[in-house]
Order: structure tokens, then sequence, then C-alpha cells
């Protein structure tokens, strides 16, 4: 479908323009965005490939407001993130943005449901609700049964299904994975693609994906390659 129809049957909910980030290191100055422009919409789950230090990850902080450009805008739903102070930043990606890792990190003492529930609490939600709301979210994902467990007995594949769940529970528009299949084995990593594919389609969550595995060039409705801090290619998966 061509890129004028697509913008007219789905809003674009990141506006990416003219995106450069370099850094200083000793007395030179090293680039690793170069002129990246991209438009994701509302519908979109985007694939990120490339090789090892082709920027992928910090396009992804960028998008996230953890890292900041050195020239050019973010705008997510018309605001610029980067016209956002630290703490308002801060605020905007705990509300609106949930973050997967390759590594999920635990509060060892608490057991999974609790640590899902956690960014609830956080916010403000007595535990009492927030571990109900927790159940529910992951009775959604069908991982109901870990509740009660400590996080070091799960799984890899189990880790990354619960860490989706804790950042369900804050309901975010965008859910943006770094890596997320990089330690597990292929079994585990086709469970997690068909719970972002629910996602994206059953919940109409927006999700981008940064990853090198080629085996998911097909995943998603869009996919973009990067090479040398730029984007060489962008494909659209939609039927």
């Amino acid at each position: 479908m061509p890129e004028e129809e697509i913008a007219k049957s789905h809003n674009i909910i990141i506006d990416i323009q003219n995106v450069e980030r370099s850094f200083d290191i000793g007395k030179k100055q090293v680039s690793v965005l170069k002129e990246i422009n991209l438009k994701v919409y509302s519908t979109d789950f985007l694939v990120v490939f490339g090789p090892s230090g082709c920027g992928k990850s910090t396009l992804l902080n960028i998008i996230s407001g953890l890292d900041k450009p050195t020239k050019g805008k973010v705008e997510i739903r018309d605001t610029d993130i980067f016209k956002l102070d630290e703490d308002e930043r801060g605020l905007y990606r705990s509300r609106k943005m949930g973050m997967i890792h390759q590594l999920p990190r635990w509060i060892k003492s608490l057991n999974v449901i609790e640590n899902v529930a956690l960014p609830l609490i956080i916010e403000g939600m007595s535990k009492k609700k927030a571990v109900k709301h927790a159940l529910s979210v992951m009775d959604d994902l069908k991982i109901e049964k870990l509740a009660k467990q400590l996080p070091s007995q799960l799984s890899g594949g189990e880790q990354q299904k619960a860490a989706l769940a804790r950042t369900l529970v804050t309901n975010p528009w965008i859910i943006l994975a770094d890596e997320p299949t990089g330690n597990l084995d292929s079994t585990s990593s086709d469970q997690i693609m068909a719970v972002f594919d629910y996602l994206n389609r059953s919940l109409k969550r927006t999700i981008i994906m940064v990853s090198h595995n080629q085996a998911y060039w097909s995943i998603g409705t869009k996919r973009v390659e990067m090479h040398d801090g730029r984007i060489i290619k962008e494909i659209e998966n939609r039927m």
C-alpha cells in the first residue's frame, strides 16, 4: 500500500525528522545516527534490522526519550518530546510507552505477580487493586499460572512473557523492544513473536522491535533496515 494511502487510513503516532546523534570520544566526534527520517503509524508493528553497531538501539533510546539527538526532532502524537524537561519526559515515557529488553530486570525478593504489579503501585494504586489488574493482564497472555513463582524459577521465554505483562499493566500506546529474543531458543522466540503479533493485531498496540535476526524479516507490518547509522531501506509488509 502506498505511503499516502496508509497516512490517510492510519494515524502517525511517531514522526522522526532529520535526527542525528553524535558522541565525543576523546578528541573525535563519532556519528552514530545520520539523517534519520521515519514515520510510524498507530497500527504499525515495525521491525528495525541491521548489524551490530548500526545505530538500532540508539534510535530506540531516542524514540523513548532516554537519549537526546544531536540534531532533529521526535514528535509523538504531535508532542515534541525533547521540548519536555527530563522529569516530564520520564513521566511521559512511563505513561505512554512500555519497554522490553533482552534481559528482564526483576526485584528478586518479589514473586512474578508482585513484579508485574509494581509499576502500578509506584503510580499510587493500592497493592490489592494493582495485583488484581496485573493478574488480568497475565491471564490475557495465558501466563497466570506463573503468578506465585519467583522470577528465578522461570525459563527465559516465561520471563519475557512476564516482562511483557509488566509492560502492559500501565496500558502503554507504544511498546519498544530491544532484541527481546536475543537470549531465547527458537521455540521461545516464536512464542514471543506470536505474543507481539497478538498485541499489535488484537490489542492495537504500536510496536517497534529492534533485531539483527533475519528470520524475522517477514514479521510485523513494516521493516526498516539500517547500516552505518542510516536507514537504507523501508519495506511494507502490510497486506
